[in-house]
Order: structure tokens, then C-alpha cells, then sequence
């Protein structure tokens, strides 16, 4: 461990190895002097050999009793006649120290999780990610954003990559990029389906943009929700392609960069993470998201904090995969036969889900007329919260619910 030490006063060895050294894994004695060497590191930017290492030690600890200042002489003259070691060697020795270091936090953590201190696996899960991947630190992980004033205006102007297709919403709210979770809310047979389908698959569509759409849903069957996709892409009605219409379908059918599955329970918001990781979708869609599932937990918690952590679970995954992350939501009872809608009327959770959401957009639908034979193909998109342009209010637009697109 002494030769360990000493190599960390090499420059080179310190650069390479030392910036993420796991101080708590170090003995006692050991851990301060490792301390003293980092702080040395970075001060003066230089190698330090072991004479000026030992007058920095003691300047900085000019409290230490008789009895450990002998101690530390001693260790400081046993490090004067420790072997050097290469950098091969001192690469080994600290990925051992970060393997006992990790088993020491893994124990914290478990430990948390059985007292109920922790309730996620969260940090667990970054935690053997970071060691998996050779990054595991306790420096810091910030670098600051760029202070000149002309680049800073200048990333001010927002670029969204994946446009919407309804050109009174595009002029309003351009479209979305990795990293941004979008809410839609609306009443039941509403058009909250036929909104991704038209987005993705209609003329113009995040498909034919070469986007890379996923679709998960737990409310209606996949094959039902695949089906409302085909409609949107060809134009055509259910009762079309039922009855024969598939048959005259050719390029307009952009399936390949398509996925659509049904969320089973048991998946939960950890089977969702499971699915970005490995596939890595630009966009993807979660109807409903309100039915996601936490992880098994003996507390019980009250519907709205519930709600609460699936939301802001679901905004870490858009900006942790950069995936563009749309979740669909109900509406309340308030928000029947209205097209004026505002935040207040979300199922269920009347803050929480509105505080994660980059981009939300609530559908109104006007009431039914008596005596009408159908529905009023008028709908509203209300925009109720926008951080991705700032324009706030409505726009009107029409669903043509037979081939679930969307228009102006």
C-alpha cells in the first residue's frame, strides 16, 4: 500500500490514475498522508518528492499528538525506502481498492434498503454502471457551461431535431431532441393514440424524418395500437385494411424503424429502462404512463407521490439515454367536454407530473351536441407548459380519427 502511495507522487502515475483515487479505501494513517499528496497534486500542478510531501503533512496537521506524529515519521520513512512501481502495476493495485471500495458502498447501500432509508436502486445501479465502465469517483462531476457571452446567446437558440408534422404546432413548438419528456394528457376517446400515430407515421412524420420510434403501451393491445400506426401511415381505415386493404400497401408502410410492445406489469419503469439502454430509441412513447409500475415496496405511498416518482424516473431516462420521451396521461373528470385546459385537471397529481415535464400538451375535446350521429372532429391543443420555445396557449387543430391523423 506504501509503494502505492509514494507512486502517487509521480506526476504522470498521479495523472493517469490518481484524480480517481478512493480515498476510503485506505487505512488510517495512509488515507491522510493520500489526502495531503492530492491536495499537493492540485496545487501545484507538479510531482512532489517524498521530503516535501512530509513538511506539507505536518504544516497541515500541526495538531497531531507526540505519540502520531512518531507514528507518521515512521511511515514516511518506511515510503523512503519502499520499491518504486510502474504504472502497470499501480493501475492494478487501484483497481483492487476501487473493487474493495465498491463492495463497501454496495453494503451502504443494502443496508439503506433494509432500514428504509433508501428506497430506490438508483444510486446502486450508477454505482456498479460506473465501475463496469472503469468510472468510479468522488470528484466532482461538473465542468461548467461555457461563460462567453456570444456562445452563450448563441445556445440560447433552441435546435430541435425530431419536428412535429402539424404545421400550427411546429410554428408554436418546433419539435423535440434528445433529453426532452413530454407530457399529453387528455379525456378518454380523446385522440391521445391517434396523436403518436399521426406524429410518427403521418405525412412528415418522425419516421419519415429517420427518427427511430418506440412504442409502449399498457392500455390498448399492441396489435390494436400497430394497427392505428398503419392507419396513420397509408391513410387508410381499420375497416380498409381489414377488409383486403393491406394487400395494395407499399413504400408508405416505414415499419423498420418501428417498435411497438405491450408494457406487462411486471416490466415497470425498470423494464422500460432495461429497453432504452439496449435499443436506444430517439423517440420514445409510453401510453400510459400513469400505469407504469414502481419496484416492489412495503411502504405504502399515496397515489400523487406515486405518480410523482414515475414522472421524475422518467425525465432522468430521457436525459440520462438522450431519448426523446413522450408519456401519455389521463385528465380528470374538470377537464369533460372542455377544450380550455390548464394543469390543475391531470389525474390524479396536480403538480408533480407537470414539474418533470419539458413540454406538455393537454387535448380538448368539445362536448357532444345532442342529436349528433358523431363526434366533433374539432380538437385543442393546449399548451400548458413549454420550456422548449416559452409560447403558451391554444391551437385548433383536426383529427380525423378513421385514419388517426392529425391536421390543421
Amino acid at each position: 500500500m506504501l509503494e502505492l502511495v509514494k507512486a502517487l507522487c509521480n506526476r504522470d502515475i498521479y495523472e493517469q490514475i490518481g484524480k480517481n483515487v478512493p480515498v476510503t479505501a485506505f487505512e488510517k494513517e495512509p488515507k491522510k498522508i493520500v489526502e495531503t499528496i492530492i491536495s499537493a497534486q492540485d496545487t501545484y500542478d507538479t510531482s512532489i518528492n517524498l521530503s516535501e510531501l512530509e513538511n506539507l503533512f505536518f504544516s497541515n496537521n500541526n495538531s497531531l499528538t507526540k505519540a502520531q506524529e512518531d507514528s507518521y515519521r515512521l511511515l514516511f520513512a518506511k515510503m523512503r525506502g519502499a520499491e518504486d512501481i510502474s504504472i502497470e502495476v499501480a493501475k492494478d493495485v487501484m483497481h483492487n481498492l476501487w473493487r474493495i471500495e465498491v463492495g463497501r458502498r454496495v453494503a451502504e447501500i443494502g443496508y439503506a434498503l433494509t432500514e428504509g432509508e433508501e428506497k430506490s436502486l438508483d444510486n446502486l445501479s450508477k454505482l456498479i454502471d460506473d465501475y463496469a465502465s472503469g468510472f468510479v469517483t468522488d470528484s466532482s462531476p461538473f465542468e461548467g457551461i461555457d461563460l462567453d457571452p456570444q456562445r452563450l446567446i448563441a445556445s440560447m437558440n433552441v435546435q430541435t431535431k425530431w419536428a412535429f408534422n402539424v404545421s400550427s404546432l411546429a410554428e408554436r413548438v418546433s419539435g423535440v431532441s434528445a433529453g426532452h419528456f413530454v407530457v399529453v394528457g387528455s379525456r378518454p376517446e380523446t385522440g391521445k393514440t391517434s396523436s403518436h400515430a399521426s406524429f410518427a407515421m403521418g405525412p412528415y412524420g418522425w419516421i419519415e424524418q429517420g427518427a427511430r420510434v418506440h412504442v409502449l403501451c399498457n392500455e390498448e393491445p399492441a396489435n390494436r395500437v400497430a394497427l392505428r400506426y398503419l392507419s396513420a401511415a397509408t391513410n387508410k381505415t381499420e375497416d380498409q385494411l381489414l377488409d383486403g386493404g393491406g394487400s395494395t400497401i407499399n413504400g408508405e408502410w416505414k415499419k423498420d424503424n418501428l417498435f411497438i410492445d405491450r408494457i406487462d406489469e411486471a416490466y415497470g419503469i425498470e423494464g422500460i429502462e432495461a429497453h432504452i439502454k439496449q435499443t436506444r430509441p430517439d423517440i420514445l412513447v409510453i401510453d400510459m404512463l400513469d400505469k407504469v409500475t414502481l419496484p416492489d415496496n412495503k411502504a405504502v405511498i399515496p397515489q400523487h407521490e406515486k405518480l410523482r416518482e414515475i414522472y421524475r424516473r422518467t425525465r432522468d431516462l430521457a436525459t440520462r439515454y438522450e431519448c426523446s420521451i413522450f408519456g401519455y396521461s389521463q385528465l380528470s373528470a374538470d377537464a369533460e367536454g372542455r377544450v380550455n385546459l390548464n394543469l390543475s385537471m391531470m389525474e390524479n397529481s396536480k403538480t408533480g407530473k407537470a414539474a418533470e415535464a419539458d413540454l406538455m400538451i393537454l387535448i380538448g375535446k368539445y362536448a357532444m351536441i345532442e342529436g349528433a350521429s358523431e363526434d366533433d372532429p374539432r380538437r385543442v391543443f393546449n399548451i400548458v407548459k413549454n420550456k422548449i420555445s416559452g409560447w403558451h396557449g391554444q391551437i385548433n387543430v383536426m383529427l380525423d380519427g378513421r385514419v388517426a391523423r392529425y391536421d390543421d
